[in-house]
């Protein structure tokens, strides 16, 4: 996406010049939990992923954040600080908007109005990503993320850790759902991490609770 194509452009276009594109490469650090880095990002390219990590060392993963959407520590600006670190999960391409440059465009209500829904979604959907980790079980989350990445009756996954990272689940225990799915004929493994599901109908009832939390819309 070039700038001008961004959601936000009709109200930085007077200061484009103040405002520093910048690229960072995959697994770059964004920016720090324990920084008072007060700036904020615009993604114009690439994705972010947001986490976090426990008193014991185990990273959780709290949002994965792609084009048009802000990212940083957005909750300095509500005087409170998540201790987040925002990585690129790919090669990124973002807007900089400094402390200076947000005052001056918070004052446009129409700028804030678009920040306070966008940020406030993106809390809607962390929350619900939460609660469906405590209501449903990992062997219906692991069938509903087979059916949403699936393509062609095939489920490709280039990462077993990031499908750890996203559902929250063990590697251990996604290898035993799997390989309990292979078992009984639901989804045969093929090589280079390449899945083919033999049983759809099993996976849609699997996950129907699952899907129907997390995509209803009124």
């Amino acid at each position: 996406m070039v700038v001008e194509n961004a959601h936000i452009y009709k109200y930085i276009k007077d200061y484009i010049n103040e405002i520093p594109l910048i690229n960072a490469k995959k697994g770059q650090l964004i920016s720090n939990a324990f920084d008072r880095d007060s700036q904020i990002y615009y993604i114009i390219n690439g994705q972010i992923k947001v986490e976090t990590m426990s008193n014991t060392g185990k990273k959780i993963l709290v949002d994965t954040i792609s084009e048009n959407e802000f990212a940083g520590q957005i909750s300095y600006m509500r005087n409170t600080n998540l201790y987040c670190d925002s990585i690129a999960s790919t090669d990124v391409e973002l807007l900089c908007l400094k402390d200076e440059m947000m005052n001056k465009l918070m004052k446009n209500s129409e700028f804030s109005t678009v920040f306070y829904y966008k940020t406030s979604n993106r809390i809607y959907k962390m929350y619900k990503k939460m609660l469906s980790n405590n209501l449903f079980s990992q062997c219906e989350l692991v069938s509903y993320y087979i059916l949403d990445q699936s393509c062609m009756g095939k489920f490709i996954y280039k990462s077993i850790y990031d499908i750890c990272e996203n559902l929250n689940i063990s590697r251990r225990n996604l290898y035993n759902i799997l390989n309990n799915f292979e078992k009984k004929g639901i989804i045969e493994k093929e090589k280079n991490g390449v899945f083919i599901i033999k049983d759809m109908y099993y996976l849609r009832d699997n996950s129907a609770n699952v899907k129907m939390f997390l995509e209803n819309q009124f």
